[in-house]
């Protein structure tokens, strides 16, 4: 398995762990992107896309503006490094204020 699988499925963890204290789940995609639904009730609610470094790419962002162009909602959670990078190219596209964004990163402290 790829470290980014392995990545995905810690983040889809702690994902599921957080919305799951406010009552929603979440299920996996057919055809990613996005990776998540998110379900509140039974109902979709929005989508979450997790990327890592090596998958922004324009096929990706126009599966984005399909999603956004039929109302759905849209959480994308990228590297804290690449928000910027990100942010940039959402308001490019046009779709920048129809997007949430969320970030992480992995901090490793040895004594």
């Amino acid at each position: 398995m790829s470290m980014e699988k392995h990545l995905k499925e810690f983040l889809v963890f702690q994902l599921k762990q957080k919305l799951g204290r406010i009552q929603q789940q979440l299920e996996p995609v057919e055809k990613p992107p996005p990776d998540l639904k998110i379900l509140s009730y039974g109902m979709v609610i929005g989508y979450i896309d997790i990327v890592t470094e090596k998958e922004i790419a324009p096929e990706r962002i126009n599966k984005w503006k399909e999603l956004l162009s039929v109302g759905n909602k849209l959480t994308i959670l990228l590297p804290k490094e690449e928000k910027l990078k990100i942010t940039e190219i959402l308001w490019k596209e046009g779709i920048a204020e129809k997007v949430s964004i969320g970030t992480y990163e992995i901090n490793l402290f040895l004594p």
